[in-house]
């Protein structure tokens, strides 16, 4: 099983601050992720000599851990820090992920002389301190929230002067790990199990013309009732998912075949290619042609 690793990414729903653009000693990966659609699940996978923490600012995010030869299930959400610890197997497995916002780094354990640019003392405290922690899900409160936005606001000017006060902002988050209130449950509750089936039946028939009523029926709920315990489970209407979801689709498609934009706009339900491209450009900030090029710069 192989380690797996973001590359430097600056786009609307992730950006990533990889190590040779920070070069902040024993800070891996820097992210400010909000995925306005669902994200495609991780697979099982390890870091080796690294704590993962990630931070969710809104919505819910669902994990699995192994835990003495079993997978335990974890179930996020906002104003809640999750940390996975070094050679873990760890992943999204296969249940579809909701749109959420969260921040995400990665502390490299290698070196506990040197940590962020702190002295061998400081260094070697906060590395026994992240190392030893008792507990993975965390409550936050408004103060760590704001250590993370100020940190990452920081890093995102990219210069060594403000990186350098982004890092005295998530020092302070991590040594305040230890004082937070922890989350014991294990395998907690996760979505309706009827909108989990909607939902997947949906994620099964994104090509097809499908019509809230069907998802409604797929549920066993009433239509109005459909829609508002969607809502309450996702953080979202029925048909902003849908569409959310088609542009998944739509993205996979660009990268990964030749079909043209406008067979795939119709394909998908859209009146035109050209409202395909606007509702593509409006949650994506590009048009589908520079999304293509993006993806295959080599046939371009």
């Amino acid at each position: 099983m192989n380690e797996i690793f973001d590359h430097f990414s600056w786009t609307k729903q992730n950006k990533t601050i990889t190590k040779d653009k920070h070069h902040v000693p024993a800070l891996g990966n820097f992210t400010y992720w909000n995925f306005t659609a669902s994200p495609s699940p991780s697979p099982l996978h390890y870091h080796s000599d690294i704590i993962e923490i990630h931070c969710m600012i809104k919505g819910q995010r669902y994990s699995q851990v192994e835990d003495g030869g079993q997978l335990k299930h974890f179930t996020y959400t906002g104003n809640e820090a999750f940390l996975t610890f070094p050679f873990e197997l760890h992943g999204n497995g296969s249940q579809p992920q909701l749109p959420c916002e969260f921040y995400a780094f990665q502390i490299i354990t290698k070196d506990p002389n040197h940590m962020l640019g702190l002295n061998e003392e400081y260094s070697r405290s906060l590395c026994q301190i992240l190392l030893s922690l008792k507990y993975r899900h965390f409550k936050l409160g408004m103060t760590h929230i704001q250590y993370l936005r100020s940190a990452f606001n920081f890093f995102s000017d990219m210069t060594p002067g403000s990186i350098q006060i982004g890092t005295q902002f998530l020092t302070c988050f991590l040594f305040s790990l230890q004082f937070l209130t922890p989350i014991q449950n294990n395998d907690i509750l996760t979505i309706d199990n009827r909108i989990y089936q909607a939902i997947s039946y949906l994620n099964k028939n994104i090509s097809e013309p499908l019509q809230l009523e069907d998802l409604a029926a797929v549920s066993g709920y009433s239509l109005s009732r459909f829609k508002v315990k969607f809502k309450q489970e996702v953080g979202i209407t029925p048909a902003e998912y849908i569409t959310l979801q088609k542009l998944e689709y739509a993205k996979r498609e660009l990268a990964e075949t030749d079909v043209s934009i406008t067979d795939l706009a119709y394909s998908l339900g859209f009146s035109s290619s050209n409202y395909f491209s606007s509702v593509f450009k409006k949650f994506l900030d590009c048009t589908p042609k520079d999304y293509r090029k993006q993806r295959r710069p080599a046939e371009t």
